[in-house]
Parts: structure tokens; C-alpha cells; sequence
């Protein structure tokens, strides 16, 4: 099955506020490549991240899951809903401290930097892993951008292909972030005083049509 790919294709990562000033300064990093840092809060499953680490992605010479930077492909991802809700044992934190770290699809290629995707959770057993572009076809691009994504009887895939994940090599540089997206105004006006001081101009969105926040 195929699936109309939007134009352009955006992809993207959730990260703490706290976060922020060092990914505008140096950007951002696959888990086993990360600066030490005693000031960075993880705000994902640290269990599921761990077993991540060393899970092979099934193409040859394209390394474990832990060698890349991992974005979704939409909002709203379950794990924001587990951050939201501390569901699963997560900490639990307020919507308001998680900020959206968007990049096109575009710039990811025009910089040269390796990538695969996936129509999937990358750790299923269904999910497919591609490395050409002309397969973004086979992402579920509604379920992607959906706000409710539960399996249902007619549906039990649903959860699944919601996060299909986009995932770049060991790093991605501040300068190919496109946008970022915050909660509310009081959060906007934070990033831009961020985002001046280090003398970075990104577009800053608060919540696009009420889409990217539970």
C-alpha cells in the first residue's frame, strides 16, 4: 500500500527546555555520541532506550538504533502522551517544559548526513526499515499526523505505524533545525530570548493548530 507524501516532509524530536541552549549551540546527538553533560534531562523511557542501544537495524553496515538521532515523523507521539501522563513509570512533567525540535526531510539530505526511516516503531518486529526516499510512500502519513492513534478492532496496527521514525547518524548540527515549536506564548518568548542571545534566527511556532500537544 501507498500512501500521498506530503510536501515538505517534516520530521520531529522532543526534547526538555532545559535541553535547549546547548542543542542551539552544538545540536543534537545520538545517544551513544552525546557530550556528558550533568545537566541534560532525559525526558524518554530509560529501559526502552537501553535496549535500543545495541538493537541492529536489519540493512547491512547501517549499524544499532543507538548510532542515530531518532525523530518522528508527526506529533503528538505516545511518549509525549507517557510524558504527559506518567504512564509506564516515566516522569511524569508538564506539557508546557517539552519543546518540539522540527527539521525538513530536505535539509537532512542537502546536508549529506546518512539516514533511514522506517514505517514503524523501530523495535517491532512488522516495522521495515528503507534508505531511499522514494519509499516515503510507505508511511501511514494520516496515522502519523493523528491525535488519537489506538489500535482498534478494525485496526490493531494503529500505535505501530504512528511512530514511524526518521533516524540520521550520529548527529544532527544546529543549523539544519527549521523550527521550533512550544506550548504557549510565556515558552515562545523563552526560546526567542535563547535563540538571540546565541544570535540564531528559527522560526518559533506555538502549538499549530492546537496539533502538537495533548
Amino acid at each position: 500500500m501507498s500512501f500521498p507524501v506530503p510536501e515538505p516532509v517534516w520530521i520531529h524530536r522532543i526534547v526538555h527546555e532545559q535541553n535547549l541552549p546547548d542543542i542551539i549551540r552544538h545540536g543534537m546527538f545520538c545517544r551513544r555520541a552525546i557530550p556528558a553533560d550533568p545537566n541534560y534531562i532525559f525526558i524518554g523511557d530509560n529501559q526502552l532506550t537501553q535496549d535500543r542501544h545495541d538493537h541492529p537495524i536489519p540493512l547491512d553496515n547501517y549499524g544499532n538504533l543507538g548510532d542515530y538521532v531518532p525523530f518522528y515523523f508527526g506529533p503528538l507521539s505516545p511518549m509525549l502522551l507517557n510524558i504527559k501522563t506518567g504512564h509506564r513509570g516515566i516522569t511524569k512533567r508538564p506539557q508546557e517544559e517539552i519543546i518540539y525540535i522540527s527539521c525538513k526531510v530536505d535539509s537532512i539530505v542537502k546536508a549529506g548526513l546518512r539516514f533511514v526511516f522506517t514505517d514503524g516503531q523501530a523495535k517491532d518486529r512488522l516495522t521495515v526499515f528503507y534508505q531511499s526516499l522514494n519509499d516515503l510512500d510507505k508511511i501511514d502519513w494520516d496515522v502519523v499526523k493523528a491525535k488519537y492513534w489506538y489500535n482498534a478492532e478494525d485496526d490493531w496496527d494503529r500505535q505501530r505505524r504512528k511512530q514511524a521514525e526518521f533516524l540520521v547518524y550520529e548527529k544532527v548540527t544546529a543549523n539544519l533545525i527549521d523550527a521550533i515549536v512550544v506550548f504557549n506564548k510565556e515558552k515562545a518568548d523563552f526560546v526567542n530570548g535563547l535563540l538571540n542571545q546565541e544570535g540564531r534566527s528559527i522560526r518559533v511556532h506555538i502549538n499549530p493548530d492546537n496539533r502538537f500537544y495533548y
